[in-house]
């Protein structure tokens, strides 16, 4: 490489890098996200006056409520996921953090003895295919 060949890579490197400073100056700096911080969480069986709710989740995620009995994530009095035991379909309002509370149905569903699903929806459909 001779001298100019490396005196224009050093000089389109600085001007790289000047530009890349400008640019990440000129961008305001990212706040963090709040963690959510719920006080009281409430783990429990589904009742006959929680389906309306239930209901209400299954229908924000596009999908049927569940046929059997549920386990349900209670916050402030509203009910914001639920875990179908026959099945283990969970379902969570969309509008509100959940990842936890679904964290906790699964932990909880665990001890109650439902066993993991093993097969996938998808899955299923394949051998139900392949059955006939």
């Amino acid at each position: 490489m001779n001298q100019l060949n490396a005196y224009l890579a050093l000089e389109i490197m600085h001007d790289s890098l000047e530009r890349a400073e400008r640019q990440r100056r000129a961008r305001p700096p990212r706040t963090p996200r709040p963690r959510v911080h719920y006080d009281a969480v409430t783990i429990r069986r589904s009742t006959a006056d929680d389906w309306i709710a239930v209901e209400r989740l299954a229908e924000l995620e596009g999908r049927a409520a569940p046929a059997g009995p549920a386990l349900v994530a209670e916050v402030d009095h509203r009910i914001l996921a639920a875990r179908s035991i026959c099945d283990g379909v969970t379902f969570a309002d969309p509008f509100h953090p959940t990842a936890e509370l679904v964290s906790l149905l699964e932990t909880r569903a665990r001890h109650l003895g439902a066993r993991p699903r093993l097969i996938t929806r998808p899955m299923r459909r394949a051998l139900a295919a392949l059955r006939h």
